[in-house]
């Protein structure tokens, strides 16, 4: 009766090849959500960096309008002031002199809120210095990154390239129609056709596998199969 130990020896250590392969075509398919990752990281850091100057930007338009709005009070006083001397009624002078005294009251608290959208300015000019010079030194740290990344995928091909040869000149000591059975099965079976036989369970699903299994897996005559995950059986 045949005995297929050292067959299922050999296909056993041709699986390392497949099992490879996979880790490394699993990582090649991980890079591009891993490359989004780090463009949405860039996109958020720069959104962040937009904030700040845009409350940069938001407080010196502010002051413009202040500023602006100092000047017509200004010109207004000097207009009012102007006119004193030419008026002639006594109610138009108590008038002019009202809206002059309210223009100076309006001139001061502008001149207060100017002072103070001054001082914000000032020590919001280096957070934005900052966060720009912050931007750029993460933007080229994430594009470091992703070119890692994108040579990492590179080397993993040439990896498989490597190990696909090596598996190629290997597999011919495989029985064929045991090599046909594994293929066959390690499609569906996340790369895995064969497992050993662990304790009383099956090394792929860890389901318990019945004694018969066991005995005629130890016995090494016909491939043995797992009831649940029908991968081939292996004892050592």
């Amino acid at each position: 009766m045949e005995n297929l130990k050292q067959d299922l020896e050999l296909l056993y250590n041709l699986q390392d090849y497949d099992i490879k392969i996979m880790a490394l075509r699993n990582h090649i398919a991980s890079i591009p959500a891993l490359i989004s990752e780090k463009q949405k990281e860039v996109e958020n850091k720069k959104a962040e960096t937009e904030a700040k100057k845009k409350n940069f930007v938001d407080l010196s338009s502010l002051k413009k309008e202040k500023e602006a709005l100092l000047d017509s009070k200004e010109k207004a006083i000097a207009k009012n002031s102007g006119e004193l001397n030419s008026v002639k009624s006594n109610d138009t002078y108590k008038a002019l002199l009202l809206e002059i005294e309210k223009a100076k009251a309006d001139k001061s608290v502008v001149e207060d809120e100017i002072l103070e959208l001054m001082v914000k300015i000032d020590s919001e000019a280096p957070v934005v210095k900052n966060a720009e010079t912050e931007l750029k030194d993460f933007e080229q740290n994430i594009k470091n990154e992703i070119t890692g990344l994108e040579n990492s995928a590179k080397k993993d091909e040439e990896s498989i390239a490597d190990i696909e040869k090596e598996r190629e000149e290997y597999k011919h000591k495989v029985s064929p129609k045991i090599l046909e059975q594994y293929e066959r099965i390690r499609e569906g079976r996340d790369g895995q056709g064969i497992v050993l036989v662990d304790g009383e369970s099956c090394g792929g699903c860890s389901m318990v596998l019945r004694p018969q299994l066991i005995n005629q897996a130890h016995k090494f005559t016909d491939l043995v199969y797992c009831d649940n995950c029908s991968r081939i059986l292996l004892k050592k």
